[in-house]
């Protein structure tokens, strides 16, 4: 039943990005899947939050930040302040709901675009078969860009987690997981200045 499942949503959404992975290097194609990616998890905060409660929650928040700040060096302000913090604390809790209440509708998806990924770019998967001399890497990074993102530890931590597969070519590389996250930091970053997501 579930092989029926997989098998129905692979070729469904092998459908969709076949011509990127055959006609594309991994690389861009993973790109674009992260930018398509994360335009629909920022469309859905833009849908899903009240941008204007968050803006305002945030700034009040940062306010009583500083003021804190200042209390420290008076007695009597402080006093004061903490009747004000259980107010903070539930404004810090009503945003956290806001937050995640996008996460609800998108978690499955995202999951559902990492297996694909790995069905697509993992070993053995549809680009391994397309081209078997394929070593798993999908960028060489420069190397002080390869020390600032700790490749070696994400490199390390994975070998602990997985075995098998592509084996490490160095530190200064990244395979489809790496890449993808990379990929969707920055272009969640850009979608949200963008799309205005506070």
């Amino acid at each position: 039943m579930f092989d029926f499942i997989f098998d129905v949503y692979y070729r469904t959404l092998d459908a969709i990005f076949m011509p990127l992975i055959e006609h594309l290097h991994p690389a861009i194609a993973i790109l674009i899947i992260a930018f398509l990616v994360s335009f629909i998890i920022n469309l859905a905060t833009k849908l899903l939050v009240d941008q204007d409660k968050m803006a305002k929650l945030k700034k009040e928040i940062q306010e009583f930040q500083v003021k804190y700040k200042r209390a420290m060096k008076d007695p009597e302000m402080l006093q004061k302040l903490q009747e004000e913090q259980q107010k903070m604390m539930e404004m810090q809790m009503e945003m956290m709901k806001m937050s995640f209440k996008p996460m609800i509708y998108t978690w499955i998806p995202i999951i559902a675009i990492f297996a694909y990924l790995r069905h697509v770019y993992g070993y053995g998967g549809v680009f391994h078969t397309l081209y078997p001399d394929w070593n798993g890497v999908i960028v060489h990074l420069p190397y002080i860009l390869s020390k600032i993102l700790f490749v070696s530890f994400w490199h390390w931590l994975g070998s602990i987690f997985y075995k098998g597969g592509f084996g490490i070519v160095s530190d200064a590389t990244l395979g489809w997981l790496g890449w993808y996250i990379l990929c969707s930091m920055a272009t969640s970053m850009v979608l949200r200045k963008v799309m205005g997501i506070k």
